[in-house]
């Protein structure tokens, strides 16, 4: 199912270049044998295009620097995956949403992972924010703890703690994500939609809550067994090495430091590569308090290394379903949390997956304090 959306237009030519692209298209479609006969010029068309593709790039890079929460230029679309299945892991289903620029392009891939209780959907706004920047965004859904699960008997409370605390899903939600980029290989060799469109050299990954620490540990984490149902053996210290050494570049919203039910002390000495950690000052769940997230900075090797502290920002406000026409978690922070998210997530990968020198400048209070309002009225803004 394939469904298309525009980004913003009035950030830059990024819609009339793609109307244009388009146009192109079909007149090559059906005009392509007259060319061979000399009734259009090849010189012309190539300068059209060659304008059309600088007057976007320009219009994203200037978006991507001066209002990186805005929405991008370019024009997405959304292709769904419902009935994925993992041979290898009892036909485990990881249903997958990709969003995608419509325009011919190689783009770099975001994996998304939800929160405890999501769907592929559980972060729509920011997954079509991205896209619309010119990212392919693979949204998994991740079908042990997702919402269905977590209605099971209306037992939320029950079954969030049961759903954190299974070594089935615990320890195969980062292989979802493995399989995920096996797809995207598979994709961009010969699905007609995706064809040379995923550049699997760049992948970057974001993830919210549960979400969160499966992006930590994709990204070198080591999981803790003391907590695990049912036992893995030996049932106490470091889990299996469950990394994707794909992923180049990661943005944890909401991470865990040290404590029931996920991580050790020694749980972070791995990750070994650029990292953004987003918190907030009311960001409470499952026992973890503010304090311990701000542990887990503390824990991990320097080097990329990037922590973002907002005040007064509570836990569901770092997931934004806006679009899907579902339930919102409940969040006195949420609209006030997600400009500042959406731009320092942007800005990150901009400099880790596309190199850009200037974005990692932007990457600064300087930049992110002019979007404090309502209840997030400071932040901080730590590098190591």
């Amino acid at each position: 199912m394939m469904h298309a959306r525009n980004g913003n237009l009035d950030a830059g030519f990024g819609a009339q270049a793609s109307h244009l692209f388009g146009c192109l298209r079909r007149e090559r479609q059906i005009y392509g044998g007259l060319w061979c006969n000399g009734h259009f010029t090849v010189a012309p068309i190539m300068i059209i295009i060659f304008i059309c593709v600088s007057l976007t790039t320009c219009a994203v890079q200037a978006t991507t620097l001066t209002k990186p929460e805005q929405m991008g230029a370019w024009v997405t679309h959304e292709i769904e995956f419902p009935d994925l299945v993992d041979t290898t892991r009892n036909m485990r289903r990881v249903p997958i949403k990709v969003h995608v620029p419509l325009q011919d392009g190689n783009y770099p891939v975001i994996v998304l992972s939800p929160g405890a209780d999501g769907s592929w959907d559980a972060n729509l706004a920011q997954a079509r924010h991205l896209a619309s920047y010119g990212y392919a965004v693979l949204a998994l859904e991740h079908v042990g703890s997702n919402t269905e699960r977590m209605k099971e008997k209306f037992q939320f409370e029950k079954n969030l703690r049961a759903m954190t605390r299974n070594s089935v899903e615990v320890l195969t939600r980062p292989k979802d994500v493995s399989f995920a980029l096996d797809k995207a290989e598979e994709w961009n060799r010969n699905h007609p939609e995706l064809k040379h469109k995923l550049d699997l050299t760049r992948v970057g990954m974001l993830g919210h809550s549960f979400g969160g620490y499966t992006t930590l540990v994709t990204f070198g984490a080591r999981v803790a067994l003391d907590w695990l149902t049912p036992v893995v053996a030996p049932g106490k210290g470091l889990g299996p090495d469950l990394s994707d050494a794909r992923v180049k570049a990661c943005v944890a919203l909401s991470p865990q430091g040290p404590g029931e039910p996920f991580f050790l002390e020694t749980s972070f000495s791995t990750i070994n590569r650029p990292i953004l950690g987003i918190t907030g000052s009311a960001d409470k769940a499952q026992d973890l308090s503010p304090e311990n997230r701000r542990r887990f900075f503390a824990l991990i090797p320097a080097g990329d290394k990037i922590f973002l502290w907002l005040a007064n920002a509570d836990h569901n406000g770092f997931s934004d379903s806006t679009g899907s026409g579902k339930l919102k978690l409940p969040s006195k922070s949420r609209d006030d949390v997600q400009p500042i998210v959406r731009a320092a997530t942007l800005l990150f990968f901009e400099s880790h997956l596309r190199g850009s020198k200037d974005a990692d400048k932007a990457l600064s209070v300087e930049t992110l304090k002019p979007l404090l309002r309502g209840v997030v009225n400071d932040l901080e803004l730590q590098r190591k």
